[in-house]
């Protein structure tokens, strides 16, 4: 092999090295940017299942709620059952007493 034809291999062979080194560097620069993006959008989401959560803790707070609507049902009911007995016992007393008409 001459001189001349080692020089040119060797010239090729840097042309095929720079171009691999550019498409690597190429590929490895647009992989950070995906990722950069990847990064916003899942800040993004991050906010967004955070704005959800705030957003559905009246849900889980209906437990609460139901449990408090009970307790006054049966405050009510307590009072209405009380209410009736003494309404009663004021009508027999009445009845005893010839109506309460004078």
């Amino acid at each position: 092999m001459t001189d001349a034809q080692l020089y040119a291999v060797w010239g090729w062979s840097l042309v095929i090295a720079a171009v691999v080194v550019v498409l690597a560097a190429a590929l490895l620069i647009a992989i950070l940017l995906v990722a950069r993006r990847i990064l916003a959008h899942g800040g993004q989401a991050l906010a967004a299942a955070e704005a959800i959560a705030d957003d559905t803790n009246i849900i889980w707070k209906l437990d609460d709620t139901n449990r408090l609507a009970e307790e006054v049902l049966e405050a009510a009911e307590s009072i209405e059952g009380r209410g009736g007995h003494i309404a009663g016992t004021l009508q027999g007393d009445r009845a005893a007493s010839g109506g309460g008409v004078e």
